[in-house]
Order: C-alpha cells, then structure tokens, then sequence
C-alpha cells in the first residue's frame, strides 16, 4: 500500500465511523446544477459524470452537470459562492486549485474558501508530467535536458495559479536554469487534445485523465509528482526519486456549497457522494484509471484544505512565487 492510499484509508476509514444512517429530512425539489470547475474531459469532469447517475437515484432528482473552465477553476468557485444555500448548486472543484487561487489572489480578488463550505473530498490523485511520442522527450532526464536547451520547452497547465502550475514552478526554481513557457488551458481535457496534436511540448495533468492515452501509447509518462509511485502507473518514477528528493504534491478534488447551506443539507449530500463514490461499480472504474477515493466527511476534508493552505502558503513564499507568475 502506498502513502497515498494509506493516506485516503485512514480518511476513508474516518468518515465511515462518523458516518449516520442517511438523512431522511432533506432532497432538492428540482434538477441540482452540479458545476465543475474545467472543461469537460478532465478528471473533475470524470469522475463528478461517473458518480451522477448514483447520485440522482439517492437523491430523487438528476444531477446536470455543467463545464465552468478557466481561471484554474476561480470563475467557477465565485459562481457557486454566490448561488442560494438552497442545496441546489454543487461545485466538484480542486481543494488545492481553491487554496492555491486564494494564497496568489485572495488579497486582491477576495478569497473563495471564505465563500464556501466543504462537503466531501471525494479523491486524491498524482499529477503526472507526460509528453507525446513525437516530441522527442523520452524520459524525465530528456526534459531536463530539452528545458535547459535554447529552445526550452512548451507546458500545457489546466489554468494558471493551479496545483500543475504550482508543480512546475517549484520543479523550475528547485532544479535552476530551467526554460519552461507555460501554456494555460480552461482544463485537462482541452490540454490533452493538445499534447496529442503535438501542439505543446509536455504537459503536467492530474493523471486519471490519461491514463488510457498512456496505456494505449499514445502518451508517454515522465513523473508523477507524488512521494511514491502511482499504483496504475507502476513504472513510472517520482520526482523525488528523479529530480527532487523528497518532492510529494498529490492532487485532492471535493464538493463544495455556498457557505450558508444549513447543516441538514451539507450532510444529505455528503452521504449521498460518498455513497455514490463507493458503489461497486463507480469504484471499479475510478481505481482502475488511478484515483484514489477517500469521500471523506465536510470536516475532514476542511480539515484537508487548512493543512494544504498551510503547505502551499510555505512553499510559495519561500519559492518566491507572485501573482504575476501565475
């Protein structure tokens, strides 16, 4: 077992002893707007549709499912802080895109977390740096190699100011003299069409997204950017063991509401994710393309959002990473 999935054990075994029989007084009278914060094809995208049709059986009521792409997932985070507390409008976002967004522009734009109230972080996932076959780019020392080159090296990131941003940063300003161009893109899914045309050098994505482009060859891995190697991706190496000791920067996605959504409705919702997340079916198909589900509890995952603030607050000021970078 690796220290990613020990570490969604124990959060998973955590929600399963807080967890009650499901709330009876609570279920939205109409179809729920469940926004998610990148474009469609992305891992938010993947596994917010696989646990929809779940979702709507517990809860009476479809789940629309509705691509909120941009601003590494700010612009759909301020649109469901603003919604009615009505348990109407959901938001699957990345913890760390929400955390990260708020460390680089909070002071300016106003912070989002404030706005929201977790619900449940449904996964944890490595962030994988990966290339196409024509690029030339082989292997973690031939990027190295190409980013220090004259020509230096295009990166695809779903969103400047987001966790793969924030990866290629910290790898940049560890490793020195590095020429790496950032190309931002509104999601995984856009990012990956691409990388496959060969429109960008490399990209850094949370890895479910391709791992069947990586098992059919049409991708190649270089890293992932966890302390340990991903159990889909078995021979592919870590940063750490590659480039950066010790470098661990997993990736964590949830649900989040307005922040005045009464409790009643918070847990209603909670129960019904997890117990979505954790259908034999859903599993299935979510393990098997690398994510790790931990559908924890709303305290939990707060909890999980404090510790990364914390984290990233650090590594971003000692990088010496502005604003203006992202």
């Amino acid at each position: 077992m690796t220290a990613l999935h020990r570490r969604a054990a124990l959060l998973a075994a955590g929600g399963l002893l807080a967890r009650p029989a499901l709330a009876q007084g609570w279920r939205p009278a109409q179809p729920v707007r469940c926004v998610i914060g990148a474009a469609a094809g992305g891992t938010l995208d993947i596994h917010a549709r696989a646990a929809a049709p779940v979702l709507a059986e517990r809860m009476g009521q479809p789940a629309v499912m509705e691509n909120s792409g941009g601003a590494a997932g700010r612009i759909a985070s301020a649109l469901v802080g603003r919604a009615a507390p009505d348990g109407q409008t959901l938001l699957v976002a990345s913890g760390d895109g929400i955390i990260i967004s708020d460390i680089l522009y909070g002071p300016t734009q106003g912070r989002l977390r404030s706005r929201l109230r977790p619900v449940t972080m449904t996964i944890i996932a490595a962030q994988l740096l990966v290339t196409h076959p024509r690029s030339g780019i082989r292997s973690v020392q031939d990027y190295l190699a190409r980013a220090r080159s004259s020509n230096g090296v295009t990166l695809g990131v779903p969103g400047y100011g987001g966790i793969a941003h924030l990866i290629s940063e910290m790898v940049n300003r560890g490793l020195g003299d590095m020429r790496v161009t950032h190309v931002p893109y509104r999601g995984g899914g856009p990012a990956t069409v691409d990388l496959l045309a060969g429109q960008i050098d490399a990209m850094i994505i949370t890895l479910p997204a391709v791992t069947e482009h990586v098992r059919q060859g049409r991708l190649i891995p270089l890293a992932v950017s966890t302390l340990q190697r991903d159990a889909a991706m078995q021979d592919v190496p870590t940063i750490a063991e590659s480039l950066l000791p010790g470098f661990d920067a997993p990736s964590t996605q949830g649900v989040l509401v307005p922040e005045a959504t009464p409790e009643p409705i918070v847990e209603a919702w909670a129960q019904a994710w997890r117990a979505a997340l954790r259908t034999e079916a859903v599993t299935r198909r979510l393990t098997d393309l690398g994510f790790v589900i931990t559908a924890t509890t709303p305290s939990e995952f707060g909890a999980s959002l404090d510790t990364t603030e914390a984290r990233f607050a650090e590594v971003i000021s000692a990088a010496g990473i502005k604003a203006e970078d992202a």
